[in-house]
């Protein structure tokens, strides 16, 4: 099986132990996936300073094909977060990036070899999703959105994610119903703690969180995506792949960082603002 991740990249500064970490919702899903056992790759941009490098790095350390990454002379997307007093993850702010990723034609025509495509609300590329899903099926991560603001691009995904924490039980049926309405195969309904909801061709599977060791979650929800898609695409059962998918999602609530090690910290680029 062959996927891509396409969009969003971004280094996670964690500020209370002075080390980044490469992350992203395309990006981790395009590592994530290589680790679940497919074959991957990764389409995006990234900057030309030490953090970018930190990024390009970590992913061939992990073997996802970086042949389409642009590099952009600027500094790279980047995260602010810290640890309160009771060990809990919180956001200082973000720098975006002072560039946007457009799909060339050269870029479509690569993507039209993979099995699977990727991509999500950071990555900005709502209006070429026709383009996207014209070249192989497309897997989209809505996030938090609300279902006004997926509805319009359902038409367009196989595989629809939604964070729904807290939702209540008749809001996500009907959530799931209106993704099947609009042509959506399999839809992933996560609910952090409380595990996560698949409709998938047909199935229905209700996936609990594994206990684990948090240390971090950042990045769990990709992971679970990214394993999930994988071994269905591997042919195992909706029940086995939820159970490797939440396996693979516990794992690296375990650790900092979505995957690989930290590095440093290097100092904050003068011309990056941060948004809070």
């Amino acid at each position: 099986m062959r996927i891509c991740g396409v969009g969003d990249n971004v280094i996670d500064r964690y500020l209370h132990c002075d080390l980044m970490f490469a992350g992203g919702n395309a990006l981790n899903f395009a590592v994530f996936g290589r680790q679940a056992g497919a074959q991957a790759a990764y389409l995006g941009i990234t900057g030309n300073d030490i953090p970018a490098g930190v990024i390009r790095h970590a992913l061939c350390a992990e073997g996802v094909d970086i042949s389409r990454v642009r590099i952009n002379e600027s500094f790279n997307a980047l995260s602010q977060i810290d640890i309160d007093a009771d060990g809990n993850r919180f956001f200082v702010g973000s720098v975006p990036p002072p560039y946007q990723l457009r799909l060339s034609e050269a870029d479509l025509a690569w993507l039209a070899g993979f099995d699977l495509l990727h991509t999500s609300d950071y990555s900005g590329l709502e209006a070429q999703l026709p383009e996207l899903a014209a070249c192989a099926p497309l897997s989209f991560d809505f996030g938090s959105r609300d279902d006004a603001w997926a509805e319009p691009l359902l038409r367009w995904v196989q595989v629809a994610t939604f964070s729904r924490s807290g939702s209540a039980p008749q809001a996500i049926e009907t959530l799931i119903a209106n993704a099947h309405a609009a042509g959506v195969a399999t839809v992933l309904v996560t609910q952090g703690a409380d595990g996560a909801i698949i409709s998938h061709r047909g199935e229905r599977h209700r996936q609990p969180a594994l206990p684990t060791q948090i240390v971090d979650s950042l990045g769990a929800g990709d992971a679970f995506i990214a394993t999930l898609l994988v071994k269905l695409g591997q042919g195992a059962t909706l029940a086995d792949a939820a159970h490797d998918a939440a396996l693979a999602s516990a794992r690296v609530c375990e650790r900092l960082g979505a995957f690989g090690s930290g590095v440093p910290l290097t100092p904050l680029p003068p011309e990056a603002k941060q948004q809070p």
